[in-house]
């Protein structure tokens, strides 16, 4: 939603890096999806506000901080918890263009991570992501394993640093089941004094 702020749009946000969990308000002048407003990041680092970090999978020791700067290139993760409404004349790029979604597993140092990436029809994976030029994956559907261990974590939306992929694979979705077939209508039963009567 947007941010009492003035004319501020704000995301809410977790960054992973490879130790650490940083969350936070994440407060734009012009609305931009997270996706882009991180892959357009000028600076070095990230500003959030009402911040927590937390070394990765020791959440009880979770320290608050007013405002909070992080290193924009030790983010490995970007996730979403909670994305601002964009304004009513934003264009909604994935509705105007064509893609097709491939489900992959990307692993990194830290995580394994398997989501939904956007590709342009008659393109493989490899070729995808060999002709991308952002710092940032736009994933959807996104569960995050901690190679450490521990439960994982799922997020409707998160951006991968292409730079922390080590290796990946196209992960085979399964065949759309064919629709059942209809039964065939039952012969409809003779009514007594239609049937035929015996020695006709």
């Amino acid at each position: 939603m947007n941010s009492a702020r003035g004319a501020l749009y704000t995301h809410h946000i977790e960054i992973y890096t490879t130790s650490l969990v940083i969350a936070g308000a994440y407060d734009l002048v012009i609305y931009r999806r997270v996706s882009d407003a991180i892959n357009g990041e000028q600076r070095r680092y990230i500003t959030l506000r009402d911040a927590t970090i937390a070394p990765l999978g020791h959440t009880h020791t979770t320290q608050r901080l007013p405002d909070l700067l992080c290193d924009r290139s030790e983010a490995v993760l970007v996730a979403t918890l909670s994305e601002s409404a964009p304004p009513p004349d934003y264009p909604l790029e994935e509705q105007r263009r064509e893609v097709v979604p491939l489900t992959a597993m990307f692993f990194t140092t830290a995580f394994v991570v398997r989501g939904r990436y956007y590709v342009r029809p008659g393109l493989t994976l490899a070729e995808a992501l060999e002709r991308n030029t952002e710092d940032f994956l736009p994933l959807r559907s996104v569960q995050i394993f901690p190679i450490a261990g521990g439960a994982p974590i799922l997020r409707d939306f998160a951006a991968l640093a292409h730079s922390r992929i080590v290796a990946l694979y196209q992960v085979a979705e399964p065949p759309t089941p064919a629709p059942p077939t209809p039964p065939e209508p039952a012969e409809p039963a003779l009514a007594p004094e239609e049937g035929l009567r015996v020695g006709d």
